[in-house]
């Protein structure tokens, strides 16, 4: 299965916690199509995750049935009929979309499986401080401070791993209102979507709950945390 040449298929790429939603949220905003999504406030993410339900309940799955889950990615990936099937119909139901996206931070694990019958998938990336993130799961989740910091590796690694494969517009998710909206207007211009600008931004700096902790970084996670930044609009 591959899209038709006038159909143009968009996928969300970053991290828990790193602003996956307000990239979402704003590419909504100018008029990309996301179908049914959970868009109800809740208390980590008060415009809601943007998220297709059956796609994270379908790759929530995928994860458990390969041997591990979101915050313990497994070494390979095992699409099943099953898993496979939800994905088709997912596209398949997108078909009379111009243009159309998903997002959900476990596709950074599962995306191979999305270019096999899409190819043609293009990719927006979003990434985040660290620290800010570890944070964020540490207390959210209760893991300890080293399972999250290898959790923010293992997604951020792959995020950097498909951007040499794919070459797609990379930001970085800020606290400043104004940085983020220029941030955003970046974005939307690579993407070929500037001229759909809504009247009202998506993003309000209400959104970005955590200030940046102090905690000491392992020299590898700094060195991913500055290629990303090498490479932020």
């Amino acid at each position: 299965m591959s899209t038709p040449s006038s159909n143009r298929a968009i996928t969300v790429l970053g991290m828990h916690r790193s602003g996956t939603s307000a990239l979402a949220g704003t590419l909504r905003a100018h008029g990309v199509y996301f179908g049914q999504v959970l868009d109800q406030g809740i208390r980590h993410n008060p415009k809601g995750l943007q998220e297709a339900p059956s796609i994270l309940y379908m790759q929530e799955d995928l994860l458990n049935k390969s041997g591990g889950a979101w915050h313990s990615p497994p070494k390979t990936i095992e699409w099943q009929p099953m898993h496979k099937a939800v994905r088709d119909l997912f596209i398949e139901s997108r078909a009379p979309q111009s243009i159309w996206a998903f997002k959900d931070p476990r596709s950074l694990l599962t995306l191979d499986g999305w270019f096999d019958v899409l190819p043609e998938l293009e990719c927006a990336g979003i990434f985040r401080h660290p620290a800010e993130v570890i944070m964020s799961i540490h207390k959210r989740n209760e893991f300890s401070l080293e399972k999250c910091e290898a959790i923010w590796c293992a997604y951020n690694e792959r995020l950097l791993d498909y951007h040499r494969q794919h070459r797609f517009p990379i930001m970085e998710f800020l606290g400043d209102e104004a940085m983020m909206g220029s941030s955003f207007r970046k974005m939307m211009e690579a993407l070929g979507l500037s001229a759909h600008a809504p009247e009202q931004a998506f993003f309000e700096a209400s959104m970005r709950h955590q200030d940046r902790p102090s905690i000491e970084l392992s020299p590898h996670t700094t060195d991913v945390y500055a290629a990303l930044q090498s490479l932020a609009l």
